[in-house]
């Protein structure tokens, strides 16, 4: 099963009436606010929505997935903050209520791959890079994951659903050009 198959059952999931039922977790998240100035796009749904359209037909169904669910932990710990609307925790959160989603939707061998996914969505936030810069031993480790190509996926899409001020697209690819580098043997960004 490919992205396409599940774009199509989620749509057939939406004429049918059934998909917020099936999801409750994403369904409510059409009433879940986010800062303007880095998702001018509007609520979670929305740009959950909007992301899922970048996402490309052919890519490994746990990419879908991951789109999907990627923000359902907001839901639970979205506040208002110094005059911000923060979600502290959401990929913990999120990735915590995957299992028992990916049973309930006829997906259980997925599970534990979709919640790592949602669980290190945002882990380009912690690295500080720039253009020159080294990888280090542990971003290297992380780079080794057998999911994290898949990652770099949900993290591109998750910027494509995301309209307003950040670099966080700029990020990932130079992250993913780094990750390039890496699997080709070229691994002269290397710091320890």
């Amino acid at each position: 099963m490919r992205a396409r198959d599940c774009r199509k059952l989620v749509e057939r999931w939406r004429r049918e009436g059934v998909f917020d039922l099936l999801l409750p977790e994403v369904a409510i998240l059409r009433d879940v606010p986010q800062p303007e100035d880095y998702h001018a796009e509007g609520d979670v749904f929305t740009h959950t929505m909007i992301a899922l359209e970048a996402v490309d037909d052919g890519a490994d169904q746990r990419v879908f997935w991951g789109v999907l669910l990627h923000d359902i932990g907001k839901a639970s710990t979205t506040a208002f903050i110094d005059g911000r609307w923060r979600s502290h925790g959401h990929a913990e959160a999120g990735a915590g209520l995957v299992p028992p989603i990916m049973k309930r939707i006829g997906f259980p061998e997925l599970a534990a791959d979709v919640s790592w996914l949602v669980r290190h969505h945002l882990f380009h936030f912690s690295w500080h890079l720039h253009e020159n810069s080294r990888l280090t031993k542990n971003q290297r480790r992380f780079m080794e994951h057998p999911l994290f190509r898949l990652l770099l996926e949900v993290c591109f899409a998750d910027a494509a659903g995301s309209a307003g001020c950040g670099d966080k697209g700029q990020k990932i690819s130079l992250i993913a050009e780094m990750y390039e580098e890496e699997v080709s043997g070229e691994k002269g960004r290397c710091t320890d």
